[in-house]
């Protein structure tokens, strides 16, 4: 890599300050095969801009508690049609969580006690 590119790269502690996560998830992202660093001498991780977006896209996405499968999916895209598949992606999963509060306030409902019973 020329000498011009090389402070464009970041190691793995300044991505995890970047991204919000930790760099054992980073580490992890990595043996999944999610995110491909860069490695210098003696084994030190550093990444591109590139993969400093994509790190970020894949916290997003976990955060938002999407599998692992559907993130490798979404990264499988090509970057001109990533975010649709990154909107698609995230509106089924606010689709599921809604079904899921719909449930919980169903159960809730259930559970609230008449006052007329309660006299009784």
């Amino acid at each position: 890599m020329a000498a011009s590119g090389l402070h464009a790269l970041v190691g793995i502690a300044r991505l995890s300050q970047m991204t919000g996560t930790t760099p054992r998830a980073l580490r992890h992202y990595e043996h999944m095969g999610l995110i491909r660093p860069h490695r210098a001498a003696h084994g030190v991780r550093l990444f591109t801009p590139d993969q400093c977006e994509q790190a970020a896209l894949i916290v997003l996405l976990r955060r938002c508690e999407v599998p692992l499968e559907a993130i490798r999916e979404v990264l499988a895209e090509p970057p001109a049609q990533r975010a649709v598949r990154v909107r698609r992606t995230l509106q089924g999963k606010a689709d599921e969580l809604s079904d899921r509060l719909a449930g919980v306030n169903a159960a809730l409902a259930a559970t609230r006690s008449d006052p007329r019973r309660d006299a009784a």
